[in-house]
């Protein structure tokens, strides 16, 4: 347990605030949730926004390190200059305990590996996808799989302790013929998340009527999400006048998705955390067909909202969604079978709010964030056990 000097978790995290994704939220939230419970904790990760090199809120230190940022931001990569290089030494001249790795396909997962090895900490890694990064494009996706695989080989040779936030997390990690030692899940301070929501009506705001089912996606508007052929779905089921659909994020298929997408789909573009909340809490069911999550963030929001969810099987979908009384998984994301659950769920508004208050009963009592900062930290405490038991031997 933490005492008067307070032991220090260093957090590798290539993309983190400002930021937005499921990863930069995991790792805030995990940060906080481990600060809270009387530890250090400084979070290096990627200057992807011409934010502030260092940053101390009082509770995290931040170090965000040079970059250049491939693929739109999405895949940053560190730009050793001379600020680089300032900021490294001063990390290195910092007295860390513990350090934990999330994701293993980033050059900064690779060099937060190699640093933990040369200040003789063995490091856990936690997983966060279930396939393949996806561009949208087959010839790029070989590509990117390739690269996928290179990294991992060489973040592989620094025996970190692998870890993932969800089952099908875990069982992506044997893709690469990595064990998964367990899961430290995505979670969500429930209560304190549906107190921020904000005051906004979405169907006041969008001439909606008061009786109107409403199907919410939210996330970034990339290929891997779905939100094309949720798009395409919403114009299979525009003979329903009482189903609306209402999307909240941004990225590069907004033209896409709002050219294929029905009169009655809303794309608001990207949204503040309590305008997020607010519609999840305004919603009949949140819809995610994506075709690869870890464990995602906007499920646990939904269910924190008491709001079931119409998704395909990815990470965190199982946890969550056990069976038919909590939501619907789908066997795939093809716009048809995406309507039809709609429907479905639309044709059952009783039992899908019933669905929605199950779900939020679950999520109150299972997915907390001190549950899993204290499984983090026992998890770097384990690591080091085993790592010095085998230096004995």
């Amino acid at each position: 347990m933490p005492t008067e000097t307070k032991p220090c978790i260093c957090i590798f995290s290539t993309l983190y605030s400002p930021a937005v994704g499921g990863v930069e939220t995991y790792t805030g939230n995990l940060a906080r949730a481990i600060a809270d419970l009387g530890y250090r904790v400084i979070i290096v990760t990627s200057n992807t926004h011409d934010a502030a090199p260092r940053e101390n809120d009082g509770t995290i230190e931040i170090v965000r390190l040079p970059c250049l940022p491939l693929l739109g931001g999405r895949y940053p990569v560190p730009r050793a200059d001379r600020s680089f290089k300032e900021l490294w030494s001063w990390l290195g001249q910092q007295q860390i305990d513990y350090i934990i790795v999330n994701t293993r396909f980033y050059l900064l997962s690779n060099r937060g590996l190699r640093f933990s090895r040369e200040r003789g900490i063995t490091p856990i890694l936690i997983e966060h996808g279930s396939a393949h990064l996806t561009m949208g494009n087959p010839l790029i996706d070989k590509g990117v799989a390739f690269v996928e695989h290179a990294l991992t080989s060489i973040g592989k040779r620094y025996r970190a302790s692998y870890w993932a936030v969800s089952a099908k997390s875990s069982a992506w990690l044997k893709h690469f013929g990595i064990a998964s030692q367990g899961e430290l899940s995505n979670s969500i301070d429930a209560d304190a998340y549906c107190a921020q929501a904000s005051k906004r009506s979405y169907k006041d705001e969008l001439g909606l009527s008061a009786s109107d089912f409403v199907v919410a996606f939210v996330g970034r508007l990339v290929p891997e999400k779905g939100v094309k052929e949720l798009a395409q779905a919403s114009r299979l089921l525009e003979d329903r006048t009482d189903i609306s659909f209402i999307v909240a994020g941004d990225g590069p298929l907004s033209e896409a998705a709002s050219q294929q997408a029905s009169s009655r789909m809303h794309l608001l573009g990207r949204l503040d955390p309590p305008d997020i909340a607010a519609l999840l809490a305004q919603s009949d069911i949140l819809c995610l067909p994506s075709r690869s999550e870890g464990f995602a963030t906007s499920l646990l929001e939904a269910a924190a909202c008491c709001t079931t969810a119409v998704a395909t099987d990815v990470g965190g979908g199982r946890e969550l969604m056990p069976d038919e009384a909590y939501g619907t998984i789908i066997p795939n994301a093809e716009p048809q079978t995406i309507a039809d659950a709609i429907r479905r769920a639309a044709d059952h508004p009783g039992q899908t709010a019933d669905k929605g208050r199950l779900l939020g009963k679950l999520v109150r009592t299972d997915y907390s964030w001190e549950k899993t900062a204290r499984r983090a930290i026992s998890a770097c405490e384990r690591a080091q056990r085993e790592a010095a038991g085998e230096a004995t031997e």
